[in-house]
Formats: C-alpha cells, sequence, structure tokens
C-alpha cells in the first residue's frame, strides 16, 4: 500500500508542472506571439532565438519534470479502471505536444538560431535535416514566423488538457477510495 502522504507529492508534481507547462505556453502563444506579429519578419528572425533561449530555462524543468509525476501517478492508479484511463490520455498528450515539439519547432528552432550564427544551428545539424522549411532568409521569414506561430496552436490546446485529465484521473481514484474499494 502506498502512503496517501507519497501519492499526494506526485500527483501535485503531475498536475503542477502540467498546469505550469501549459502557463508558459501560453504565454509563448499570446504574449509573445502578439509582440512577435507586431515586428518586422527580420526583426522576429534576429530576436526570436535569444527570446526563445530564455524560455528554456523555464520550460526545460518543467517539461522533463512533467512525465516524471504523470508516469508515477499513472501507476498508483493503475488498478483504478477511470483514473488509469485518464493518466493514459495525460501520458499519450505528453507524446503528443513532445513530438509536435521535435519534429516541428525544434527543427524550426534550429533553423532561426542558424540565421542569428548561433552556433546551435551547427550543432542540431539534424533538425536543420528534418525541417520543413529551408534556411531562413529575410524573403521566407514570415512565413516561418506565421508557420511557428500556427504550429504552436495545438501545443497551447494540448497542454491545456493535459492538467484537466490528471484533475480527472485524480478525482476518479478518491472517488474510488471514498467508496472504500481501495
Amino acid at each position: 500500500m502506498t502512503s496517501q502522504s507519497y501519492r499526494s507529492r506526485v500527483n501535485a508534481l503531475a498536475v503542477t508542472t502540467s498546469a505550469a507547462f501549459f502557463g508558459a505556453n501560453l504565454f509563448i502563444g499570446l504574449s509573445m506571439g502578439v509582440y512577435w506579429l507586431t515586428l518586422a519578419p527580420a526583426d522576429f528572425v534576429a530576436q526570436f532565438f535569444p527570446q526563445f533561449s530564455n524560455f528554456l530555462y523555464t520550460i526545460m524543468p518543467l517539461f522533463l519534470l512533467m512525465p516524471v509525476g504523470l508516469i508515477l501517478s499513472a501507476r498508483l492508479d493503475w488498478d483504478v479502471g477511470a483514473a488509469k484511463r485518464n493518466w493514459v490520455i495525460t501520458l499519450w498528450l505528453y507524446l503528443a505536444v513532445s513530438l509536435i515539439t521535435i519534429l516541428f519547432h525544434m527543427p524550426l528552432n534550429v533553423r532561426l538560431a542558424a540565421a542569428v550564427g548561433s552556433p546551435i544551428g551547427d550543432l542540431l545539424g539534424f533538425y536543420k535535416s528534418i525541417a520543413l522549411t529551408g534556411p531562413v532568409a529575410e524573403e521566407n521569414s514570415a512565413t516561418i514566423r506565421m508557420l511557428w506561430l500556427l504550429g504552436h496552436i495545438p501545443r497551447v490546446l494540448i497542454t491545456l488538457a493535459i492538467p484537466i485529465y490528471a484533475l480527472r484521473a485524480m478525482a476518479a481514484s478518491k472517488a474510488r477510495q471514498d467508496d472504500g474499494t481501495i
């Protein structure tokens, strides 16, 4: 039997990191997205990667801690059908946002890094090879910006759904505990 204290901690980790990750994605999409749209396309290219680099200090710890909370919480409720179903959905959503990040945004981010001469552009050459676009140039910078922002919409929606399903899973688990069947 797992202690209630441990359950509370891993559930808190799952909800806190997923909700914070949603908030960070919403901030980037709305606040920064609106700001980037006010810039001339060349200015967007010049400013994106330095600004994005600062976001990583917040986003990456959340992104890496979130599956720890989700997986540990899911393990605790694996025998509770409704809770398990919701935890599995959260894990699939995490996988979806990870794939969007790895296969769509990272290649664009690396292209934008290369455009401002960042060594990241060379270090992560694999991402340039799978990018949907060629190198960023003045002629295509407006399109790159729009692609990046449009691609961010599903990330925001998915990251909103993760803490919602985590909370649903916890409610289902609590309901089962309150019934005395656990």
